[in-house]
């Protein structure tokens, strides 16, 4: 990484696309029963935000200080289970 990294508008920038991202991802849930386009809006937004808990672990940085707290992506694809 480069020093930009160390601006705080860029965390800032970073933590409202995750959020962005985790809100279409449940909205997209809601539409996928019989939308092959929704699903693979799930899967998309699945791809990001488990990349995003991923790196946020190895950093050991707490989900909940970008907006993740208690947020499960696997859950996106289970079946009549409420995503928070």
């Amino acid at each position: 990484m480069n020093a930009k990294r160390e601006r705080p508008e860029v965390l800032v920038v970073l933590e409202e696309v995750l959020l962005a991202a985790r809100q279409a991802a449940l909205k997209a849930k809601e539409k996928e029963g019989n939308d092959p386009f929704a699903a693979g809006k799930v899967a998309a937004y699945y791809d990001v935000l488990t990349v995003a808990l991923e790196q946020a672990e190895l950093m050991g940085i707490d989900p909940a200080e970008f907006g993740m707290a208690d947020f499960d992506p696997d859950l996106l694809f289970e079946r009549n289970r409420q995503v928070a």
